[in-house]
């Protein structure tokens, strides 16, 4: 985009050549490096090119060189806008003043956006920010750098351990973090550890409490693992079982799989639209006649002019349009059964917490049923098997 302003207040014209000599006009500029762009021939004896208004005038020599004929067809850039400018003063002068109410504008703070804050209400946080400068219509020239404010809004903002301050354009947007407060621990009552689903022992270790069975035996779900209430009948005492038992559970899975698979795909056809964007406005000036795709996805990309660290409010946006198609894609049957099974081994793993693991996979069945493969699948996966079950005493116990 710099590039095109340059070029752009540089100016450039696009010209017309006719000539039986063309082909060695265009041969002789470009060797002593004119930079002609955009070069349409418009028949054997006839083409149009652009130049900019600085070698325009070095044309004079290669055309009478080559015995042709030059014709200026359009004027483009800043030195002949300036040339009409001149012609209508009063327009000029609202221009100018256009373009200082823009600058006005632009200076000033129209949007605060406060994220991060749960606790911390958004107007305490305002206030703070107004004791520092920092408000809606405040001037940019008038607030302190960034991360001065931000220190100070630490300091003046109770609950907080970090706050960042950021000015893009004329919004700012102030980051929150907020101290983390320590959940209050809920005094543990003494409990069983019970199993949560029938299984075979594969592992076991008691913390606290008495373990009630051992590896390799079969338990039921409710069954109590590691009981909170140790020592015998004549002295007893009840406690928080702590520990860890894993098992072997047992998982039936039906998995289906279609044997046709349909997935989007760019086509390679796609269209461009250029936009001029004045604050959050945006006037299209190319791509009109476009006829829209049935499926696409748009790409935007927005670049905005800038003086130093200073955006304006002005710029252009570009329109990526790309068609968009789909494409079918068949499986045998054994790339769909591998998928399926792969998805199913996710599921599983997900649903049987942490740390747990597939020992074996076994298919009870397998059919195809409207183009899909269907199976049943019996899964044995080592797991924790422990949940707490609260110890109820009674009332003079």
């Amino acid at each position: 985009m710099r590039q095109s302003l340059i070029e752009w207040l540089k100016g450039s014209v696009e010209v017309e050549l006719q000539g039986s000599h063309v082909a060695q006009f265009l041969n002789q500029a470009t060797q002593d490096k004119l930079e002609l762009s955009n070069i349409h021939w418009k028949g054997s004896e006839r083409v149009s090119f652009e130049v900019s208004v600085e070698q325009f005038f070095l044309l004079r020599k290669y055309v009478r060189a080559s015995g042709g004929k030059l014709k200026l067809k359009r004027k483009k850039g800043f030195p002949f806008l300036l040339s009409l400018l001149e012609k209508r003063l009063w327009f000029t002068i609202g221009i100018a003043l256009f373009f200082a109410i823009i600058f006005c504008l632009s200076s000033l703070v129209w949007r605060i956006e406060i994220t991060g804050n749960k606790r911390i209400p958004n107007d305490v946080i305002m206030a703070a920010a107004k004791e520092q400068g920092l408000h809606l219509y405040q001037w940019s020239f008038r607030l302190q750098d960034t991360d001065i404010l931000s220190k100070k809004l630490v300091s003046a903002i109770p609950g907080t351990t970090w706050i960042g301050v950021e000015k893009t354009g004329t919004k700012v947007k102030i980051q929150i973090v907020e101290a983390t407060i320590p959940e209050e621990q809920e005094p543990h009552s003494p409990r069983h550890l019970v199993a949560t689903n029938d299984a075979v022992i594969t592992y076991i270790i008691a913390e606290q409490g008495k373990p009630l069975v051992r590896k390799n035996q079969r338990v039921k779900a409710g069954n109590i693992l590691i009981s909170g209430v140790i020592g015998n009948e004549a002295h007893s005492q009840i406690v928080v079982a702590q520990g860890e038992v894993k098992g072997l559970v047992w998982y039936e899975y039906e998995v289906k799989a279609p044997l046709v698979q349909k997935y989007r795909v760019f086509t390679g056809e796609r269209q461009a639209r250029s936009y001029i964007v004045l604050g959050n406005r945006a006037l299209q000036i190319s791509g009109y006649k476009q006829e829209p795709y049935e499926k696409s996805e748009i790409i935007k990309t927005t670049e905005m002019l800038s003086i130093g660290n200073f955006t304006l409010p002005i710029g252009r946006m570009k329109e990526m349009e790309q068609e968009v198609g789909f494409e079918q894609r068949e499986l045998t049957m054994e790339e769909a059964k591998k998928e399926s099974l792969e998805q199913a081994r996710l599921r599983i793993l997900a649903h049987a917490g942490k740390d747990a693991e597939i020992v074996s996979e076994i298919v009870l069945h397998e059919a195809t049923d409207n183009g899909k493969v269907v199976m049943k699948v019996l899964y044995e996966v080592n797991q924790s098997i422990t949940k707490e079950l609260p110890i109820v005493q009674m009332q003079g116990d």
